[in-house]
């Protein structure tokens, strides 16, 4: 397994997630991405935001920051992982498309694709607070955010994990809305 260091680590999620809006909208107008991946990357921003800033406003009482950002202003870093968040819910789509062998689950309701989206985004969220816990960040225990299991030393805890099993339902639901009445 390759363990890359907390400065790596905050290196290329802010790289990956920086770059990630300037290259959807380079691959759009260069005709290698359709307007519906836009919607969808743009869907999962604002899905991402709706905890990543949550978890700025919340500071100190709900986590620490255990390494300093390339820029220094308030927010940055909530919308660069929120960029990230928004690529993770992209993953989830593909492996819909790949299992499912077809996008007819964007606009119509499919049991599968969510469930789909909900194991991917739990297990990607896993992962993540697996590895960049302790390096990039920690979150705090308390009486709202117990730690369901240690691995290694690590604590995980409980509200990272519930947000990336109801994230990928608002999601959906999300596109289902959106790409319906975009039709219309």
């Amino acid at each position: 397994m390759i363990s890359l260091t907390a400065n790596q680590i905050m290196w290329t999620a802010f790289i990956v997630g920086s770059s990630s809006p300037i290259i959807f909208f380079l691959l759009y107008k260069l005709g290698y991405v359709s307007k519906k991946i836009i919607t969808l990357f743009i869907i999962g921003i604002c899905v991402g935001l709706t905890w990543e800033i949550p978890f700025a406003l919340a500071g100190d009482s709900f986590h620490l920051i255990l390494v300093d950002w390339p820029i220094d202003f308030p927010l940055v870093r909530n919308i660069n992982y929120a960029f990230l968040d928004s690529l993770i819910f992209l993953i989830g789509i593909f492996l819909c498309n790949k299992i499912l062998k077809s996008d007819s689950y964007l606009y119509t309701f499919n049991s599968n694709a969510l469930l789909i989206m909900i194991i991917w985004g739990s297990i990607s969220e896993f992962l993540v607070d697996l590895n960049c816990s302790g390096k990039l960040w920690i979150f705090l225990e308390n009486w709202y955010n117990p730690v369901f299991i240690s691995i290694s030393g690590k604590d995980m805890t409980l509200i990272p994990q519930l947000i990336w099993l109801l994230a990928p339902i608002v999601y959906y639901l999300s596109i289902l809305r959106f790409l319906n009445n975009s039709k219309n």
